[in-house]
């Protein structure tokens, strides 16, 4: 009886002092959870004039620039010069017919009502000159209200805010209707961020927006989109993605400055770990999950990752014990310690 204990007891201290000899890796370790997490989306663009908020000059009449007074990216106050415009000759014309039609059907109207009022004319005729006259009336103050009566014109600002279009030089011949120059609302611009067209698959209207200037910290503040195009650019291959910025940041903004983003997408929610819990080798991703302080190799399928976490959609069960540090020299079937 006594020998028997002896053997037995023999027996567990040289098990003991194997699994004491037993080379482990000091790991550490955290805990698979079930949470909801926010992908986001990092994208670059610039800052641009909003095209609701856009106002055009136009000359409603042939003319020939004479001088410019302003030039591309200037702010403007209301009532600053643009452009000097001389009328064109054609356009001149056009008034000297309107006021020459008038007189002449004035005169017309003053006859018929002589012979009218000696029978000699019908009330068809009278009829026919008081319409001539309401025509030539018409046609001078048409030709008035297009400024076709003046011989040069300064065109001016009627609304504060930046030249970002100027297509006059002096003696260009401007066509009637023609858009001589741009003005943008100060206070009113959008960034035009280019995403992937995997990522702009995802984003949508109404999803928040971190900006930032990457050449001026001072500069951060957050927006949301307004819309996503569904056609891809075809010299930067990306999707535009146009966002909205906030009146009282936007003065603070120059137009074409370059403003990094990073999108807030929908939560997905699902079994998440630390990204740092993930390794890859030549047969995928995967993860080391530890049990009884044995650390066993899970391949994974990663859904979702962010700079800090990663949402596993096969390989790992909410509760499961994740190696985050310490994993480099493990193999499947290590034993760990834990700190």
């Amino acid at each position: 009886m006594i020998r028997i204990a002896f053997v037995t007891l023999v027996a567990t201290l040289a098990v003991s002092a194997a699994f004491a000899t037993e080379p482990s890796t000091l790991v550490r370790l955290a805990k698979a959870r079930v949470q909801a997490l926010h992908p986001l989306v990092t994208a670059y663009g610039t800052v641009a004039p909003d095209p609701d908020h856009l106002t055009t000059v136009a000359l409603p009449r042939e003319g020939i620039v004479v001088s410019v007074a302003v030039r591309a990216g200037q702010f403007l106050h209301i009532g600053d010069s643009i452009v000097t415009i001389q009328t064109a000759p054609s356009a001149q014309a056009a008034y000297q017919q309107a006021q020459s039609a008038l007189a002449f059907a004035r005169k017309d109207l003053a006859h018929t009502r002589e012979l009218y009022s000696e029978w000699l004319a019908t009330k068809s005729q009278l009829a026919n000159a008081q319409k001539a006259v309401s025509d030539a009336r018409a046609q001078i103050e048409a030709q008035t209200k297009i400024g076709a009566s003046k011989v040069t014109e300064v065109l001016r600002a009627t609304t504060p805010g930046i030249i970002t279009t100027l297509n006059a030089s002096p003696g260009d011949r401007v066509q009637a209707g023609a858009a001589i120059a741009s003005i943008a609302t100060r206070n009113q611009l959008l960034v035009n961020l280019g995403l992937e067209p995997s990522d702009a698959l995802q984003a949508s209207a109404g999803d928040k927006v971190w900006l930032h200037s990457p050449q001026q910290k001072t500069i951060a503040f957050a927006g949301k989109i307004q819309s996503v195009d569904a056609m891809m650019d075809p010299k930067s291959r990306l999707v535009n993605a146009v966002v909205t910025i906030p009146p009282n940041v936007a003065s603070e903004l120059v137009l074409g400055m370059v403003l990094e983003g990073e999108i807030e997408l929908a939560a997905k929610t699902g079994v998440v770990v630390p990204h740092d819990a993930l390794m890859t080798d030549k047969y995928g991703t995967y993860v080391f999950v530890v049990s009884d302080r044995v650390a066993h190799r899970h391949n994974v399928h990663v859904a979702l990752e962010t700079d800090k976490n990663a949402l596993i959609a096969q390989g790992v069960a909410a509760g499961d014990e994740i190696v985050v540090a310490g994993g480099a020299g493990l193999e499947d079937g290590t034993h760990v310690r834990v700190h």
